[in-house]
């Protein structure tokens, strides 16, 4: 499997596709930090679904399109993508310059060791970082955005399932009902692995700039345990704490209790739909109130909130193995592969 290297400059960032995993460093005093594997695995698994769940058409014709849909709707592994949440919000989190100079701040005034341990074990500690709020404000932008459009799109679909029963195609029945839902737990089963352009989708939309009258809260109206998850995460990932080495000490930043537990009754409540679907009418409306709205509240319900902040300087680049994440600061020139081993 390929995965890209990013080559960032001030307006856009591309990806170039190269053996082994990306692994990047920065050059001419570019900011960035690294972030483990894994970690960049989850969050472009919840940007890839997010983007692809959120375009399926509502303009059903035959139950082959509605097959088709609903394992759009339904590929997604949900403890990776209640990680992923908590991945993209802190890459979004990365672009605040307050914050990444509250956490410079704070190493200075806390041993980085003390406080990387402090991050590791009470996430929520991170409240005490300058520039938190922003930081949060930024990632709850970040979801909310994603999640909105998969709202949309599922209350389309479910309206589709009233819609479509005047068609003949809808009300025959389901072939194969119980291999349909095996298959779609199956598919539920597995995590995601990136591809070759999905990490230059992912940083483009992360590191996308706030939109002027777009999502999020200010300060407190922020804070989620899912922000304040990303922004501890992020507070690791300016300290070196979050590259591969790291991946195993991170399981408490990277999972929250009450959006994990969202995102599997989704799931569950999607598989128990299938099972007692008949007619291909039903299948739709499973896909979009389970599949897709549940999915899309648990996002909202994460996030919390809605509106914006701007990014600025960063950290100096550190050789660390994992993939680097542009962060706030001055124009990033370019991006190349670190030589194998490194």
């Amino acid at each position: 499997m390929k995965y890209p290297v990013l080559w960032a400059t001030s307006a856009l960032i591309a990806a170039v596709a190269v053996s082994g995993f990306a692994v990047a460093r920065q050059e001419r005093g570019a900011p960035g930090v690294t972030l483990a594997r894994d970690v960049v695995a989850a969050a472009s698994a919840f940007e890839t679904y997010t983007r692809g769940a959120g375009t399926i058409s509502a303009a059903f014709e035959n139950g082959g399109g509605v097959a088709e849909a609903l394992a759009k709707g339904a590929a997604y592994q949900p403890e990776q993508l209640d990680a992923g949440m908590i991945a993209y919000g802190a890459i979004a989190a990365l672009q605040e310059e307050a914050f990444i100079d509250g956490v410079r701040q704070a190493a200075r005034e806390t041993p980085p060791e003390v406080l990387v341990e402090r991050l590791e074990a009470n996430p929520e500690s991170v409240v005490e970082i300058a520039g938190v709020g922003a930081a949060a404000s930024r990632a709850q932008a970040a979801l909310l955005k994603r999640g909105a459009p998969l709202g949309v799109t599922g209350r389309a679909v479910k309206q589709a399932a009233y819609d479509v029963q005047h068609q003949d195609w809808s009300k025959g029945p389901i072939a194969d009902n119980a291999g349909r839902l095996a298959r779609i737990k199956a598919m539920s089963a597995a995590f995601f692995t990136p591809g070759d352009e999905d990490a230059g989708r992912l940083i483009q939309a992360a590191t996308a700039p706030r939109e002027a009258g777009g999502f999020g809260g200010e300060g407190g109206a922020a804070f989620t345990p899912v922000t304040v998850r990303a922004a501890a995460l992020a507070a690791l990932a300016v300290l070196g704490a979050a590259g591969d080495e790291d991946a195993a000490k991170l399981d408490v930043v990277m999972h929250d209790k009450k959006s994990g537990f969202c995102m599997k009754m989704a799931k569950l409540n999607l598989y128990q739909c299938l099972a007692v679907a008949g007619p291909h009418y039903e299948d739709v409306f499973c896909l979009g109130q389970h599949a897709l709205i549940d999915t899309a509240q648990c996002v909202n319900d994460a996030a919390g909130g809605a509106a914006v902040p701007t990014a600025t300087p960063a950290p100096a680049p550190r050789s660390l193995p994992g993939f680097m994440i542009p962060v706030a600061g001055a124009s990033v020139a370019a991006m190349s592969p670190v030589p194998a081993g490194n």
